[in-house]
């Protein structure tokens, strides 16, 4: 069932072995799975069906430029992010598991890599078809994203992401949960506090909630964090602040944050034959597009981070393009966020506003043929089907494509997470998010570029242009990209160099695990939204097996079986 804590039964609460924080991607699958299991949760999300003011101001805090700002890019709702997710769904390679003498802080505990054989269930709970990232996905008979890249094998690969409907984890599983008699969700209900019993600073004896009117102390068995990086971290440095029993975790705990960094850059010109740029269905139907890899031996050979290129369209906002497809979008989304509009248009700013909005203008009136051919696939493949193209696609006139750049970055311990003075309504104290990239971000990434170049005049078709000394300038303003935060309780053997070990439990206390990004120890150059999904079934099955599901809490804060 989902109801409010203002109408629930407070003892009745404590019975359930299993209390997960968060209704997100991994909130939801875990509680889903652990359900489907015959296994007793309560699921506790801070926010309702939809975003208020009132519930954002949770989110409130500071961030270094040209990081996004706090609020932006998440959301305090039953569904989490996956509200507004785009859907892309890539797995970690089987080297981003491994330790990397040319990464620091490489290699995931012995164990973690079998994250990655949950993929194919998580792929199912995306909605994102098979576990097959290789372009025969496709057909047997698919070519290739140019015909000449079969010469710069094996350093440089093709493989292909795939995307969900999207789904929103809210819209998805509601009915289930809603239906479910193992489930009890707590909508508008924050937790604010982890607590220990001052004889017991290895068990988190009760969680305190709070509604916004009032705040309640429920007694726990088992409590997992299925929130936000940044979330679950601010609850645990609140906890670590309130409990200095819990002082052996600050080694780590706040710190190591990544994002990933993102770059628009270069143009990618092809002689002779087009490349392979839309977006294909694989062949049980689900949307997929091709991206270029360095294979780990080359990422060996050369220090270089995991990353990716896919080939991109022009800026939006930049009316050389002569589409007007483009130009009608960039004029209807002229009206978003800064944010967003930075994204349409690579990062960079636009002077003379009114004169480039005439030149919008003008493509519009002169390629009205294709704008009105975009409207009918606008509403029959993307406002009314269920599985929607994921996002327009429209190549430069001139023939070249820049590339977009996506990069893992070294989880380094200067970028971090910390708590501030201010506190919120629910009296928690703000964070502040510290973020830069660091000098081996910047070297593989430039590295990158001048290699896929040398690599590209093997070929007789293909050039990839740019000049050198914007490169580098460039690179040293990547973005790191919006929702992607990581690293922060990461997962490791010692606790003096992690916060969770390989099953995601914390370090020296029994009954407390993270289902989060915040436990990758390194964060590869994949959206994480796959891998959080993965890792939170991993979990339902780890927490299964143990005795915990079968244990609840009576109302005298005795463990019962």
């Amino acid at each position: 069932m989902i109801g409010y804590l203002k109408d629930a039964d407070k003892l009745a609460l404590e019975s359930f072995p299993v209390c997960i924080v968060g209704a997100g991607a991994a909130g939801i699958s875990l509680a889903a799975k652990l359900s489907r299991l015959g296994k007793r949760v309560l699921l506790i999300e801070g926010g309702g069906w939809n975003e208020t003011p009132e519930i954002l101001d949770a989110y409130v805090g500071k961030a270094t430029s040209p990081h996004p700002q706090t609020t932006e890019f998440r959301y305090q709702r039953f569904g989490g992010t996956t509200h507004l997710w785009g859907g892309r769904c890539v797995p970690f390679d089987s080297h981003d598991f491994q330790q990397r003498d040319h990464v620091p802080e490489s290699g995931w505990p012995a164990g973690a890599e079998d994250i990655a054989s949950y993929y194919p269930e998580a792929l199912e709970f995306c909605d994102a078809g098979n576990n097959d990232f290789a372009i025969s996905a496709f057909g047997p008979k698919t070519k290739p994203i140019f015909s000449e890249i079969t010469y710069l094998t094996p350093d440089l690969n093709e493989y292909i992401e795939r995307y969900s409907l999207p789904t929103d984890f809210g819209k998805k599983f509601r009915q289930e949960l809603t239906a479910s008699k193992n489930v009890h969700v707590l909508l508008e209900t924050r937790c604010i506090s982890l607590n220990c019993l001052p004889d017991q600073p290895d068990k988190i004896a009760s969680i305190t909630l709070h509604d916004g009117n009032q705040s309640f102390t429920l007694k726990v068995n088992e409590v997992v964090l299925a929130g936000g990086c940044i979330d679950v971290t601010r609850l645990m440095l609140i906890s670590r602040q309130k409990n200095p029993a819990l002082s052996y975790l600050d080694a780590s705990l706040g710190k190591y944050y990544a994002c990933h960094y993102d770059l628009i850059f270069g143009a990618l010109r092809f002689q002779g034959e087009k490349p392979v740029f839309d977006f294909q269905k694989t062949l049980e139907g689900v949307y997929a597009r091709r991206k270029l890899q360095f294979s780990p031996q080359f990422q060996a050979q050369h220090g270089l981070l995991n990353a990716a290129f896919r080939l991109h369209f022009p800026a939006y906002a930049d009316p050389s393009h002569g589409s007007g497809v483009l130009s009608t979008i960039y004029l209807a989304k002229s009206i978003l966020k800064p944010e967003y509009q930075t994204i349409l248009n690579h990062g960079t700013s636009q002077p003379d506003q009114n004169r480039q909005l005439l030149k919008h203008v003008r493509n519009v009136f002169l390629d009205i043929g294709s704008v009105v051919a975009f409207t009918y696939q606008w509403l029959f493949k993307i406002k009314l089907a269920k599985r929607k193209v994921p996002y327009t696609l429209i190549a430069n006139r001139n023939g070249t494509y820049p590339l977009e750049f996506n990069s893992e970055q070294v989880q380094d311990i200067n970028n971090r997470i910390e708590l501030l003075d201010e506190v919120d309504r629910f009296g928690m104290p703000r964070v502040s998010v510290h973020w830069k990239l660091t000098g081996l971000d910047i070297a593989s990434g430039i590295k990158y570029f001048n290699l896929l170049k040398e690599l590209f005049e093997r070929t007789k078709s293909c050039r990839l242009e740019f000049d050198q000394n914007e490169l580098e300038k460039s690179m040293k303003n990547a973005l790191p990209v919006g929702g992607h935060h990581m690293g922060t309780t990461r997962m490791g053997n010692n606790p003096s160099e992690s916060v969770v070990d390989a099953n995601c439990k914390v370090h020296g206390i029994s009954n407390l695990h993270i289902a989060s990004s915040s436990v990758f120890t390194t964060n590869s150059h994949a959206n994480p939204t796959l891998t959080i999904v993965a890792l939170a079934l991993r979990l339902a099955d780890h927490l299964n097996r143990s005795a915990v599901c079968s244990k609840g809490v009576n109302n005298e804060g005795v463990t019962k079986s």
